[in-house]
């Protein structure tokens, strides 16, 4: 029976396919011919359908070898980028590299983001510190311990013992690798304040605000290892000042660095002339309005560069308040260091004074002729209590008076004249010319106690020449 020469079936017709439906033509063959064709046919029917079986016998095993393989390459992929040692070398690479975005997001926690200029500092306070060279092989020598050991956590250290990363391990990465952290201690920034004072500044993009007292630890917030010059202004009392705030987190080992002060500030060196008749503990120097003590140095400050400096001075005189002449720096002359003379008035100062002399002069006159008046009264009643209000009790001179009032005879005097009066701190010195009913004079020097305004008047002493 003949086949179809393209599907090889039985042809029920010689020249139709009712299998593939094909037009089948067939030249005459030979018996012989037609048999051996028949034969080849069925032998490649036969080697087509073994290759067939073959081929599907390998299929599972070359579709699980390929798998096989691409889980492979995915953990080779995944290990060059997740094990311990590649987050490592990410890390190294980065200080290497100074790439702060991606040291600031490695060190970064939930509790303390790091911005990309704190990352900026702490690579370049790293190489200062310890070199990248100590770095790197610290870093692998404790990332290897941390695979060979229990430790969850290990501390790299400067050679001032100064802790500058700690590397842990945080879980695990795709069930297979070691998450490790990499975090940057913090240390407190402090600044004790010298005035009430309000300081405004950005820590990596972050504006900060802070209000502090005279005389309190004010902090700035927890930082990162590194060498710190903020921008900030700093509000006082007397104004505003531009500068910086400074730190170096290495310069301590302890978790609180102290803050220093860099800000554009004016002192006034202020000499006075004509003070020194004034009573010295009164003398301020009034800068803008605000009153300084006298200092040695004669300077004051400091005060604000963008403001006009006003300065003058006051003092009194035996209860009289002078004011010195007032000197002005307008704001676009004033530097860093600025020098002022202000003066007094002489003249308005001695006139006073000569008012006051005579004045005292007058007052004390007054109670000596009082005092010399009770003086001869007790003389003539041998009593005490007429003079007690003038001496100062529990004195030599008030024992010694209390004997001479008791004698039966005794000097009258009649005139007393005060010839000069000296004063040093609350006493005076007064000399007094005295002429008794004889018609002698006695010169006698009196100290006495009293006020700036000569009252309250007591006898200290007194002795005649």
């Amino acid at each position: 029976m003949k086949r179809c020469p393209y599907c090889h079936k039985h042809l029920t017709q010689n020249n139709h396919c009712s299998n593939c439906c094909l037009q089948v033509h067939y030249s005459v063959d030979p018996s012989h011919k037609r048999m051996s064709s028949q034969k080849n046919t069925d032998l490649q029917d036969e080697t087509s359908a073994a290759s067939m079986n073959v081929l599907k016998k390998w299929v599972p095993v070359i579709i699980v070898s390929f798998i096989i393989v691409l889980l492979l390459i995915l953990f080779l992929l995944l290990r060059n980028f997740n094990s311990p040692e590649a987050q490592a070398k990410i890390f190294v690479n980065a200080v290497q590299n100074d790439d702060a975005s991606k040291v600031a997001t490695l060190i970064s926690t939930k509790q303390n983001k790091v911005g990309r200029k704190d990352a900026e500092r702490y690579i370049q306070f790293i190489k200062n510190e310890m070199g990248f060279k100590v770095l790197k092989k610290e870093v692998y020598t404790h990332v290897e311990k941390l695979n060979e050991d229990s430790p969850v956590a290990y501390e790299i250290k400067t050679a001032d013992n100064q802790t500058i990363l700690r590397i842990s391990k945080n879980g695990r990465r795709y069930f297979i690798f070691d998450n490790l952290g990499f975090q940057a201690p913090t240390k407190n920034a402090v600044l004790k304040l010298d005035t009430d004072a309000t300081y405004e500044f950005s820590s990596d993009g972050n504006k900060k605000k802070i209000v502090g007292s005279k005389g309190e630890m004010m902090t700035l917030g927890q930082f990162i290892p590194g060498d710190y010059t903020i921008d900030a202004t700093k509000t006082t009392s007397r104004g505003t000042y531009e500068g910086q705030l400074k730190f170096n987190t290495g310069s301590t080992e302890h978790d609180s660095v102290k803050v220093t002060e860099a800000f554009k500030e004016a002192r006034v060196k202020v000499d006075l002339k004509n003070s020194s008749q004034l009573s010295q503990d009164s003398v301020k120097v009034i800068i803008n309005g605000e009153k300084f003590d006298v200092a040695d140095s004669k300077i004051y400050g400091p005060f604000p560069l963008n403001k006009d400096l006003t300065i003058s001075a006051e003092g009194t005189l035996q209860g009289k308040t002078f004011q010195a002449e007032e000197k002005k720096i307008s704001q676009s002359d004033v530097t860093e260091t600025n020098e002022v003379t202000v003066s007094f008035n002489q003249q308005a100062i001695e006139k006073y004074q000569e008012e006051q002399k005579q004045n005292l002069t007058k007052k004390i006159s007054e109670f000596v002729k009082k005092y010399t008046s009770a003086l001869n009264e007790a003389y003539q009643s041998h009593n005490m209590s007429a003079i007690e209000s003038y001496l100062l009790k529990d004195t030599e001179f008030y024992k010694t008076m209390i004997t001479d009032v008791k004698k039966q005879e005794a000097t009258q005097y009649q005139t007393s004249q005060v010839t000069n009066v000296d004063r040093t701190n609350d006493f005076y010195s007064v000399l007094v010319q005295t002429e008794t009913e004889d018609g002698q004079t006695i010169q006698a020097h009196y100290l006495l106690q009293g006020d700036e305004a000569a009252k309250n008047l007591k006898i200290v002493n007194y002795q005649s020449y």
